[in-house]
């Protein structure tokens, strides 16, 4: 499907390098440097309950705008692109998509 540079954080870990990989059921993430190289971790589409582009401060991921997405157990994970904003729209486009769920803007 599609393949991402990004870092990406959520409530118990520190942000971590790497790529994500939308895959037909799930979101993989590999890490790329220190403890998180090579270490795989995925989210299951059904496991989100929406998606949203977070611009406020404490959504940001390294100061760079990020797709929030709000999982049914676990909290929020954030997403940003390596890349540029660009990439941020079009990936959560997909996931909103991929999820069936509304995008919030």
């Amino acid at each position: 499907m599609g393949s991402y540079a990004v870092l990406w954080s959520d409530p118990v870990e520190e942000v971590e390098a790497g790529r994500l990989e939308l895959e037909p059921s799930s979101l993989r993430f590999e890490g790329a440097h220190g403890a998180s190289a090579g270490r795989v971790h995925r989210v299951y589409y059904e496991d989100i309950e929406s998606v949203h582009v977070g611009r406020q401060p404490g959504e940001r991921v390294a100061g760079k705008p990020a797709i929030v997405i709000d999982l049914a157990v676990g909290g929020p994970l954030r997403i940003a692109s390596i890349n540029g904003a660009g990439t941020v729209s079009e990936l959560a486009e997909e996931l909103a998509h991929l999820t069936a769920t509304r995008l919030a803007w």
